[in-house]
Formats: C-alpha cells, sequence, structure tokens
C-alpha cells in the first residue's frame, strides 16, 4: 500500500497518536496548532483526523477528513462533498463511554452524590434522601448509538423508557415508545427524566426551552448531546426559580461554562467537562474503522460511517 500522509490535529482523544503512530504506511503529521494544521495541509497532506475543523483546513491536496467524533455538523458537508472530500465518522466508539457516563451523571443527582461532594469540602456530615430510578420514566431525545445504548441500560434498571428520533418509522430497538420531534412536548410532559443525546441543529437553536423545561417540571436533565441543545437562560431560570429537581451537563453553552456562571455553585447542578466519551478503549475503536477506510481509500474495501460525497 502507498504511503499516505496524515495530519493529527492537536486536540484529539487519549491514544488517538498512539495509534497512528503505528500504523505502518503513513506518514504522520503531527502540529502543535490550528496553524500548524493548515500549514500542513496546505503543503500536501492528503487526510486529516480530527474533530475540529477551520476553513483554511480545506486545501487542494485534502482528500479525507477522519471524523475523530460522531458529531459532523462542525464540517461544511456540501462544500467537501463538491471538492470530492471523503468525510468520515467516529459514530459507534463512544455509546458505552457516554452511556455509562449519562448513568453516572443521573445518579449523582438521584441519588444527591454531587451535594454530598460539596459537603466534603467543608466538611460536613450530612445525610441526605435520595430517589430509586427502578419505575421512573425516561424520555430519550435522539436514539441514535448512544441513545440506543442509555435505553438499553435504562432497561435492565427497570425504568420505563420512550424516545423520539428525528425519523421514528427507521428505529429498530429496544424502545417500543418512539416518537417524532413534533411530540418532544408530549414526552417532556411524560418523563421524570429528560437525557439529551441528539445531534445539535444545524442553525444551533434550542431544543429544549422554557416550555419544554415547564413540561418537565419537577424532574431532571442530563444532557450529554451538545451544548446549544438547550436554552441557557431558560436553563437557569429553571434552576434558580423552577421546579427543576436537578441538571446534569457534560455539555454547555457557551462552552467551556463561564466562571462566573451561576450553575456552578447550584446545589441542583453536575457539571463535567465534556469528557463522557473519554476512555482507554477510544482508540482501539476508531482504529478499527480507520484501518477499514484506509483500506477504502487506496480502493482495497468499502468505506465505514462515510458521509460524502453526497447522494
Amino acid at each position: 500500500m502507498p504511503q499516505t500522509r496524515i495530519v493529527l490535529h492537536p486536540r484529539h482523544p487519549y491514544g488517538i497518536g498512539d495509534f497512528l503512530s503505528s500504523v505502518p504506511d503513513i506518514v504522520l503529521d503531527r502540529p502543535s496548532d490550528d496553524d500548524g494544521v493548515a500549514e500542513a495541509l496546505q503543503d500536501g497532506a492528503e487526510v486529516l483526523a480530527t474533530y475540529t475543523w477551520r476553513e483554511d483546513f480545506l486545501s487542494p491536496s485534502l482528500r479525507w477528513v477522519a471524523g475523530l467524533g460522531a458529531g459532523y455538523e462542525q464540517y461544511p458537508i456540501e462544500r467537501l462533498a463538491d471538492e470530492g472530500v471523503v468525510l468520515t465518522t467516529a459514530a459507534g466508539i463512544h455509546s458505552a463511554a457516554v452511556a455509562e457516563h449519562a448513568f453516572a451523571l443521573l445518579l449523582s443527582l438521584t441519588r444527591r452524590i454531587g451535594e454530598s461532594v460539596r459537603h466534603m469540602s467543608e466538611p460536613r456530615w450530612v445525610p441526605l434522601l435520595g430517589e430509586e430510578l427502578a419505575g421512573k420514566k425516561m424520555a430519550i431525545i435522539g436514539l441514535g448509538r448512544i441513545g440506543e445504548a442509555i435505553a438499553s441500560r435504562a432497561r435492565n434498571w427497570e425504568m420505563m423508557v420512550a424516545g423520539s428520533k428525528r425519523n421514528p418509522e427507521s428505529y429498530s430497538g429496544c424502545v417500543s415508545d418512539v416518537r417524532g420531534p413534533g411530540d418532544l412536548g408530549a414526552l417532556c410532559a411524560w418523563a421524570d427524566i429528560v437525557v439529551l443525546t441528539t445531534p445539535a441543529n444545524a442553525d444551533g437553536t434550542a431544543v429544549i426551552g422554557a416550555r419544554e423545561l415547564e413540561l418537565l417540571g419537577e424532574g431532571w436533565l442530563v444532557n450529554v448531546g451538545r451544548g446549544t441543545l438547550v436554552d441557557p437562560d431558560a436553563l437557569l431560570s429553571a434552576v434558580t426559580k423552577g421546579r427543576l429537581k436537578g441538571v446534569a451537563l457534560d455539555v454547555t453553552s457557551p462552552e467551556p461554562l463561564p466562571e462566573d456562571s451561576p450553575l456552578w455553585k447550584s446545589p441542583k447542578v453536575v457539571v463535567s467537562a465534556h469528557n463522557a466519551a473519554a476512555s482507554p478503549n477510544l482508540a482501539a475503536r476508531w482504529g478499527k474503522i480507520f484501518h477499514q477506510n484506509l483500506l477504502a481509500y487506496h480502493g482495497r474495501g468499502s468505506w465505514k460511517n462515510r458521509l460524502t460525497p453526497m447522494p
């Protein structure tokens, strides 16, 4: 197989650099910043491994963007297609880690672990009354791979599960009550817990606003999707003035969450730093996709998770 020059963006998941360094028949560039990435691509590199994008990354030599994340809203898909640049994603490799993280965040709310950790810093011994997940109703907004992984775990915890998908007719999984985006309000009104796993809207508009949070009422919200899925003003109001019992955020809007945000100090809130997908197993899973696609790039097989060229 001919040598392939690959640029690895400096912001990448744990283990990806070591994996790519071990792959034969590639020349690996590891720039230290965005400008270095652009320079390497303008200098003739063919492949970019990244989960972020900048306009000057699209060089005449670029032929394949090997996405390191499941999302793709950051990429200029139509322009890449017009230029004949293949875009692949890492969809599927994060499901287990994100599902486990979603439950860790949820349990930190329902069992009030977040509050207990705050008491540790004082220190104060304060017994707290938590709630059980068994019998609770969970609405998963975005029944893709990650949503499905969360749903299967929720069912094992004896929870009632419903969810939404942009095309409910295409769903085949463990959830029997699957609705379209138009039923979001009804799902929020039904649920004790709303978990967000859907991709961001292309225009950046929120999915959860004041109305949805009011319908959720005395419930819990967990966001492991995108920060822009939740209206930040509505969320702050629901936390400080509304009936919402708790909110757990792995993603925020804006991101990072500003230091002066009242959410940091609220006992109703638990925040993690967009690390739900982080796992030492991630590189091996991504590597399997990369190996298959590297062969496809050289005409020796079929692509996996390919989004462009557009049909």
